[in-house]
């Protein structure tokens, strides 16, 4: 594929193939293809979507594929991978009790690309060290399955930044990043994501992060250290259905930013996150 980070891409693809149970290189842009979801695939509550370019692979349940080719017959590639695609895959996976998350921008990093700061402050902790010191409220982007280390600094005897490692594959290795409000904007995260990367390669893994167009402090953060874009994905995600915030952070300091619509105008249904508890 004739893409600005190709060579990403090739170090990936292996992966993303065996996620797909079939190759990208097979898809079709518009529209995009549909196929019933591998056995392997079957944990992550019936939905993966990939878009790499113009072309976008959906793997999901056989139950839904039917209905969810017929839903999206007439979108490209980027109407489905955005919010209003995430609605209305939603529309006919919310059924059987499955919201679509997404697009998430999946982003990795090799020795070529990775750009670390020199900063001394991030010690190494293990994973049992990371549960005694971390809250998952806070710190709940370094929590996922198989964390294997992670980078933390602390401030007067508190955690205030964590970028945890955990297992992708054996290959692949992925950074979660948090830093805690108080915290931000002082070049914490930064500095662990700096150690999360170095100790990564070190081990001879491929660097994998993902985040979201409207999540700018972390967009901003991973392309600092030389992380390359590589792919958009979506998720299927048991329980009900869930939105995104609004845009976090601010185009340059000292701008005030406006909301474009009037407070009637904004979507009084979205509940909030305490009632997920």
């Amino acid at each position: 594929m004739d893409l600005p980070n190709s060579h990403h891409l090739d170090l990936l693809q292996p992966w993303l193939d065996n996620q797909l149970g079939t190759s990208i290189d097979s898809a079709s842009a518009d529209p995009v293809s549909v196929y019933s979801t591998p056995p392997r695939q079957k944990d992550q509550s019936g939905l993966w979507a990939i878009r790499v370019g113009e072309k976008g692979v959906i793997t999901t349940r056989l139950e839904w594929l039917n209905a969810l080719k017929l839903s999206i017959a007439d979108l490209s590639a980027g109407q489905l991978f955005s919010t209003f695609g995430a609605y209305e895959l939603s529309r006919i996976t919310l059924a059987d009790g499955v919201g679509v998350w997404g697009p998430s921008w999946l982003l990795v990093g090799d020795s070529g690309s990775f750009q670390p700061v020199s900063d001394d402050r991030p010690i190494q902790l293990e994973a049992d060290e990371i549960s005694r010191h971390a809250d998952p409220d806070l710190f709940w982007h370094c929590f996922p399955d198989q964390v294997i280390s992670g980078f933390a600094i602390f401030e007067v005897g508190q955690l205030v930044a964590l970028a945890s490692v955990s297992l992708v594959s054996n290959e692949i290795w992925e950074i979660g990043i948090d830093v805690v409000p108080k915290a931000k904007g002082r070049g914490l995260g930064r500095a662990v994501v700096s150690a999360a990367g170095q100790w990564t390669l070190s081990h001879s893994r491929l660097i994998y992060a993902t985040t979201a167009a409207w999540n700018v402090p972390s967009a901003r953060l991973l392309r600092s250290v030389g992380l390359k874009y590589v792919a958009s994905i979506m998720t299927g995600i048991a329980g009900p259905f869930r939105v995104p915030p609004q845009p976090l952070g601010y185009p340059c300091r000292g701008v005030d930013i406006y909301n474009y619509y009037p407070d009637w105008a904004m979507n009084k249904g979205i509940l909030s996150a305490s009632g997920l508890d």
